[in-house]
């Protein structure tokens, strides 16, 4: 009885606040591999889930992520549908971020992997909001030029996508971790990383494998970044990462470019800028990615494909 009181404890409250659309063909894979990852910690109680428009509309984002949870075998975790764009205007996913941060004063973990919407409108709704958070995490935005494919300039989305929004969370009366596009160039994902995941859940393997050749001509080719799971993994291991103190001098308008600007009188952020210890992160990713399956019973690639638009190999 003690060590089960202990382990209770222990365990961190977390709102996922996310544009999941793992699914969907053509569109990123990352937010759904977090939410699959903090699924599997023990440590981690996950509250709820809230949606917000980023990789695709909140049209596509919301049912994607109520699809993802009804295959992982998970609507006991309640799923919000929340900002359609910038504009902001109460919603279902601002209300409960509110009443949760109320429910739980310095508790909860909010993992913003989104934009930033309903996280300002929450703010608007109940000026104390961000102040009784215990620390939000997020992923976006660049220091300077990436060398992503070869490209000098990187569309942003999460912080992009409502500027303003960024900037306030930036701002917020609790600390903020920010995993930049730079530290996430650390901890790619492609056919070797794939890989591992076969041996514990062949379905998770084949919609990633397909997800993953939208974007190439062969699965060799296809590359990408666990962009969003970063944040997630600061949660429980932060000395995973340097923590770097950073002031954001960006102003809204830089920020809707994806562009942090370091200074001197900005906002103040926890930025780490590496991994101490990469090998050991996916070694934790795959140990959580082993206690969650998808759901296998039904017709799930079928019904996969019908309503997603499976993409074929």
């Amino acid at each position: 009885m003690g060590n089960k009181g202990r382990s209770e404890k222990l365990r961190h409250k977390v709102i996922i606040d996310c544009d999941n659309t793992f699914g969907i063909c053509g569109k990123p894979i990352d937010d759904g591999q977090t939410i699959m990852y903090l699924l599997g910690r023990d440590d981690i109680e996950i509250l709820g889930i809230t949606t917000t428009f980023g990789n695709s509309t909140i049209d596509d984002v919301y049912p994607a992520t109520c699809w993802l949870m009804e295959q992982l075998g998970r609507t006991d975790i309640p799923v919000f549908k929340g900002a359609t764009d910038y504009a902001g205007g109460a919603t279902d996913a601002s209300r409960f971020l509110s009443e949760k941060a109320e429910e739980y004063p310095g508790e909860i973990n909010l993992v913003a992997i989104g934009t930033m919407a309903n996280l300002k409108t929450a703010q608007a709704e109940n000026p104390g909001f961000f102040g009784k958070l215990r620390q939000i995490l997020t992923m976006g935005g660049y220091l300077h030029r990436l060398p992503y494919k070869g490209w000098a300039h990187v569309g942003e989305v999460n912080f992009s996508g409502d500027g303003e929004a960024a900037w306030q969370v930036f701002r917020a009366d609790c600390p903020v971790v920010i995993m930049n596009a730079h530290i996430c160039f650390a901890m790619p994902f492609g056919q070797k990383e794939l890989d591992p995941i076969a041996l514990h859940d062949r379905r998770q393997f084949l919609i990633m494998k397909e997800l993953l050749l939208a974007s190439a001509e062969h699965l060799e080719d296809a590359q990408d970044y666990l962009w969003d799971l970063l944040p997630a993994l600061y949660i429980s291991y932060p000395e995973l990462f340097s923590k770097r103190i950073v002031s954001i001098d960006s102003t809204p308008e830089e920020i809707e470019e994806g562009y942090l600007k370091e200074g001197k009188s900005g906002a103040e952020v926890i930025m780490p800028d590496y991994v101490t210890d990469i090998d050991r992160c996916y070694r934790i990713m795959y140990e959580a990615w082993g206690k969650v399956t998808m759901n296998q019973k039904g017709p799930w690639y079928d019904e996969w494909i019908e309503n997603w638009g499976g993409c074929s190999i």
